[in-house]
Formats: structure tokens, C-alpha cells, sequence
């Protein structure tokens, strides 16, 4: 794209080091409180697990990211009149794929390992002139207690998640133009852009999940709160291939907001030969409330893998199991 430099008066060569400093201090803090709302996204599908036993469960999912311009920084009025706050998005969609492997646990409780994974598409567009590519991972746990649930009543699920995530991003565009100088002359430059994110996030949540079985579905709502901690680091370099202007460098580390909530919904559909779920979480408390968000569907199998505890033959609505089972003691068994 074609970008022309307008500045009041005349200036030599005019450092914008501070600009892209700044600009950097304000994408770090919106991608921390970002990642902050998606750490803290731990959905665990509303099913109970047989003390000693194991089951898995796949989802893939979108989330959104919300930049709030409103709180783009001031410019040197060269990058102003050009509008370069138009260089980044409003908001980033982003891919997500998560697995979790649970266990269960004496007392109608159960714990898991999370797994997720967001790869962008190569080539991937932030805004129209920007391009990157990157990738963030998160591994977690969680310990769930079921509370009720018996008899036709409510399933009562609480949660006690915690997730790291990590990950990078580098990024480009390219503008070429005319900068004023001294005297009133102008100075052709042809500036290629770079720029590289990297971040480290920690979230402690706990979930409340209330559950409800009508036939073979589970429609099931709730609220979470995270705590998160963590650094973003972002860098922005742009280098005239024309010679006539120096570098430009900027670079800026920000955390996330400490404290967010989210309200959780969804539902679970029971089928012998997988269970369907989908689930959504909205920000209802933090920096980007109503603006943030994750839907995600998957399945989990709808067998246990193990020898099963004292609580064996029955699932979260005190329903007898049946009795099927691969060897004596119930290495497989289907509900």
C-alpha cells in the first residue's frame, strides 16, 4: 500500500522511536488481556467420572480478541495523518484445538490434563495490510467435585482449573511514501515492517456448573473467575530499504488484567458412540467484557477405560450402567 507523510512545518528526519515505542506498549496490553480471558477458558464437558477410571474428550473452537482503539496512543503527526492505528485490527479471531484426559476420583470428584493448541493459517491477516503467523500452546489442570445430581435433580459441578499458556507471533507490512525534511523538501522513503510478539500467562480459576439431564441432553450454565498473572512482550522495527531514513525500533513488555469472569453455557448431546458438545464463554468481568468470547464442539467417548472404585455401575444421575465390560473387573465399560 501507498501511504503519503503529512507534518505541519519542517522537521529533520524526525526520530518516531517513542511512537512505535508507544504503539507497542498499547498492542502488549491489549494482547495480554486477551490471553488473560482465553487462560482462563477450561470447559470441561458436564459429565461425571467413575472413580478410578479414565475417559478423553476433543474440541475445536474460535475465540474472539477485542483491540480497543479508543486507546490507541497519540502520534507524531506524520503517522496520524495517515491513519496508522489502521495497520491493526479491531479484533483477532483465533483457531483453537483442545483435548482433555480425565481420571476419576474417590468421592464424586475427578481431575484432568488440558492440552490445547492455536496455529494461524499460514499467510494469516490481522487487517488488510498485516500479515503474520504464530502459534500458542496451553497446558493445564483441573479438579472438579459433583455436588447432587441424583434422581432427576440438578448436577452441581465445581472447579479448580489452572492453565499456562505461551506462544509467539511475528508479523509484517510495508508502506512507502514522502517525508518531510528541512527546508521543506521531501524525503522518499520505501519502510518494510516487522514486528514479533512472545508471551508467557498463568491462570487460576475456579468454575461453578449447574447441569441438567432431559433425555439425552445436558444443557448445562454457569459462572468462572481467573486470577492471571504473566508478561507480553511486543517489537516493532521498520527499516528504509531507500537509505534515506534510519531505522525505527520500539519494543514494550505489558501483564494482563489481574482479575476477569466469564458466564459459561453450552450443551451435551448422550449418544452410544460418541457424546456431541458445544460450549461458549463470554467476558462478563475485565478489561473486555462483552467484546471477548470462545465457542468451541467436540466430543468426548462415551466409555471408561480402567478398573472402576465403589461408585462403579452408575452415572451422575444415579442411573444403573450397563453391565459390559471387556474382562472381569470392567476394564471397558458402556454406558
Amino acid at each position: 500500500m501507498t501511504l503519503e507523510f503529512v507534518q505541519a512545518g519542517t522537521v529533520a528526519n524526525p526520530n518516531l522511536d517513542s511512537d512505535f515505542t508507544n504503539m507497542m506498549g498499547w498492542m502488549s496490553g491489549q494482547l495480554a488481556n486477551g490471553l488473560g480471558f482465553n487462560a482462563g477458558e477450561t470447559f470441561d464437558p458436564p459429565r461425571e467420572v467413575t472413580d478410578r477410571r479414565i475417559e478423553t474428550d476433543l474440541s475445536l473452537g474460535i475465540g474472539n480478541m477485542p483491540f480497543n482503539k479508543a486507546q490507541f496512543p497519540q502520534l507524531d503527526p506524520s503517522l496520524q495523518a495517515v491513519g496508522v492505528e489502521n495497520f491493526f485490527p479491531d479484533s483477532v479471531l483465533f483457531p483453537n484445538l483442545t483435548m482433555h484426559l480425565r481420571a476419576g476420583l474417590p468421592w464424586r470428584s475427578d481431575f484432568a490434563f488440558r492440552f490445547a493448541d492455536m496455529t494461524t493459517p499460514p499467510s494469516y491477516r490481522l487487517s488488510n495490510s498485516l500479515t503474520g503467523n504464530g502459534q500458542s500452546n496451553s497446558i493445564g489442570a483441573t479438579l472438579r467435585k459433583h455436588c447432587f445430581g441424583e434422581d432427576g435433580e440438578p448436577l452441581l459441578t465445581f472447579a479448580a482449573n489452572y492453565n499456562h499458556v505461551f506462544g509467539r507471533f511475528g508479523y509484517a507490512t510495508s508502506f512507502s511514501g514522502n517525508l518531510p525534511t528541512v527546508g521543506g523538501s521531501n524525503t522518499p522513503v520505501n519502510e518494510s515492517v516487522s514486528g514479533n510478539l512472545g508471551w508467557n500467562v498463568n491462570s487460576f480459576g475456579l468454575n461453578a456448573i449447574v447441569s441438567q439431564k432431559f433425555g439425552d441432553w445436558i444443557p448445562f450454565m454457569g459462572l468462572g473467575y481467573n486470577y492471571v498473572t504473566g508478561l507480553v512482550n511486543a517489537g516493532m522495527t521498520a527499516i528504509d530499504s531507500s537509505g534515506n531514513l534510519g531505522p525505527i525500533q520500539g519494543a514494550a513488555t505489558s501483564g494482563p488484567a489481574a482479575d476477569n469472569a466469564s458466564a459459561i453455557f453450552g450443551a451435551q448431546l448422550n449418544r452410544s458412540w460418541a457424546n456431541w458438545f458445544f460450549n461458549g464463554e463470554i467476558e462478563v468481568v475485565g478489561p473486555d467484557k462483552g467484546q471477548a468470547w470462545i465457542a468451541q464442539t467436540g466430543f468426548s467417548l462415551p466409555f471408561y477405560i480402567g478398573r472402576s472404585g465403589k461408585n462403579a455401575g452408575q452415572d451422575q444421575t444415579g442411573r444403573k450402567n450397563p453391565p459390559l465390560s471387556l474382562e472381569p473387573g470392567g476394564v471397558i465399560l458402556l454406558q
